[in-house]
C-alpha cells in the first residue's frame, strides 16, 4: 500500500474492535488508518508509514434500533451498506459526501467529509456516539447509543474531522431520519453570474427549503432540491422564481446527481474549499477566476479549481479555506488547513495530549503544517 508516495512497512486487516487494539498496542512506529481510500488527496502529506491499518473488514452494523431511529456501526461499514439497511424501513442517514455511498463511514467521520445535501446538517450533526482506539491500543467510548445519552464535552465531534490523528475511530452511533418520501430537483442554466444571482437572491429570502442547492460555474448552472410529501415538492418547485427550470425525479434525477458528482472529481487537481457568506459567492468567483467551481448557495461554501497557489495565499488573506483535494506534491509545499494564531496552537496541544509522540497519521492534520 502506497499513501502520499510512502509505502506502508506492513498492512494489517483487524477483523474485530478488540484484533484492531491489539494491532495498535503493539506497534512501536507509526500508525497510518484507511478505509476504502477515498480521501486519500486530502490532509497535508504523511511522512512516514510503518503498519498502515485497514478497516475495511471492521464491516459489521453491530446494532440498529428502527423504532428509535438508531444505528451503530463499525468503522469500515460503507455509507451504500448502511442505506440498504434502512431502506426497508424507509429511514436514513442523511449524508451525501462528494466520495459517493462506497466510502466508509469511518472514513466519512475522520475526514468530515461533505456533498451537496447541507440543509439536514454534517455527519457531526447524526453521531451521537463513538468508540475509538487511542495509540496505546487503549479503547474508549463517548456519547451513548441513545439519542438523549449525551453529557458533558462530547468527545466525538473533536475526532470527527481529526484524520485519524488523535484516536483511530472504530465504531460510530448515529441518529437517524425518516427517508424523504420523494426529492426532484429543478436545474436551471443562466448566461452570467449576475443571473445566476438575481435568481438566487429571492430564493435565499422566501420559505423555500431545499435540501441542497448548488451553483455550478462555468456552466452558470443552479440546481436546486427538494425534498418532502410529494405535494409539498410541487408546490415549491412551483414558488421557484422564472427561470428555464428543467424538474427531473426518480431515476433521472439519481443520474443527474451522479453526473454532478463526476463533476466534481473532475475538478482539479488542485480543490480549494472557500468559506464565506453565500452573498460572497459571485465575488470569490469574479475576483478569482476559477476554471470551475460549485458553490454551496445557501450557506456560502465554493469548491473551486485552483492552477496556481498564490490564489490559495490570496483567499486565505480574506477567508477560512481549506485545500479539499490536491497531488501530494503540492501538498507538500501549502499547508492544507492554514491554520493560524490560537486556533492552531490549540490543536497542537490537543496532538500532544493523545498522541505525544506523533504516530498516528503523522503529519496529517494540523502538525503537518
Amino acid at each position: 500500500m502506497t499513501i502520499d508516495g510512502i509505502d506502508a512497512g506492513r498492512v494489517v486487516f483487524p477483523e474485530s474492535i478488540k484484533q484492531l487494539s491489539d494491532c495498535i498496542s503493539s506497534e512501536k512506529g507509526s500508525i497510518v488508518p484507511v478505509g476504502a481510500g477515498t480521501q486519500l488527496e486530502f490532509g497535508n502529506p504523511l511522512r512516514s508509514a510503518d503498519c498502515a491499518i485497514s478497516l475495511t473488514r471492521l464491516n459489521r452494523i453491530t446494532t440498529y434500533n428502527p423504532a428509535e431511529l438508531t444505528i451503530h456501526v463499525e468503522a469500515g461499514v460503507t455509507l451504500q451498506q448502511i442505506q440498504s439497511a434502512l431502506s426497508a424501513n424507509n429511514q436514513t442517514l442523511p449524508l451525501d459526501p462528494w466520495s459517493g455511498g462506497a466510502a466508509t463511514i469511518g472514513g466519512i467521520a475522520a475526514t468530515s467529509a461533505q456533498g451537496p445535501l447541507r440543509a439536514t446538517g454534517t455527519i457531526r450533526d447524526w453521531i451521537i456516539g463513538m468508540t475509538v482506539v487511542h495509540v496505546d491500543g487503549r479503547r474508549s467510548k463517548t456519547g451513548g447509543r441513545v439519542v438523549k445519552n449525551v453529557t458533558g464535552y462530547d468527545l466525538a465531534k473533536l475526532y470527527t474531522g481529526s484524520l485519524g490523528s488523535l484516536a483511530v475511530i472504530a465504531e460510530i452511533s448515529f441518529k437517524l431520519r425518516p427517508r424523504f418520501e420523494t426529492t426532484a430537483t429543478a436545474i436551471a442554466k443562466f448566461n452570467s453570474l449576475p443571473d445566476v444571482e438575481a435568481v438566487l437572491g429571492p430564493i435565499r429570502t422566501s420559505k423555500l427549503q431545499p435540501i441542497a442547492c448548488e451553483w455550478v460555474g462555468p456552466k452558470h448552472e443552479l440546481w436546486i432540491r427538494f425534498g418532502e410529501h410529494p405535494q409539498a415538492v410541487e408546490s415549491q418547485i412551483r414558488q421557484l422564481p422564472a427561470a428555464s427550470w428543467e424538474v427531473v425525479k426518480a431515476e433521472k434525477e439519481r443520474e443527474a446527481w451522479e453526473d454532478l458528482r463526476r463533476t466534481h472529481a473532475a475538478m482539479g487537481p488542485t480543490v480549494l474549499r472557500v468559506v464565506a457568506k453565500p452573498s460572497e459567492i459571485r465575488g470569490i468567483v469574479e475576483e478569482y477566476r476559477p476554471s470551475a467551481w460549485i458553490a454551496h448557495a445557501m450557506n456560502g461554501i465554493v469548491l473551486m479549481s485552483v492552477e496556481q497557489p498564490d490564489v490559495i495565499d490570496a483567499a486565505r488573506r480574506k477567508y477560512p479555506a481549506i485545500i479539499d483535494r490536491a497531488p501530494a506534491e503540492f501538498r507538500r509545499h501549502k499547508g492544507t488547513f492554514g491554520v493560524r494564531g490560537a486556533a492552531k496552537r490549540l490543536m497542537l496541544e490537543m496532538k500532544q495530549t493523545f498522541d505525544p509522540e506523533r504516530r498516528l497519521n503523522p503529519g496529517r492534520h494540523i502538525d503537518g503544517e
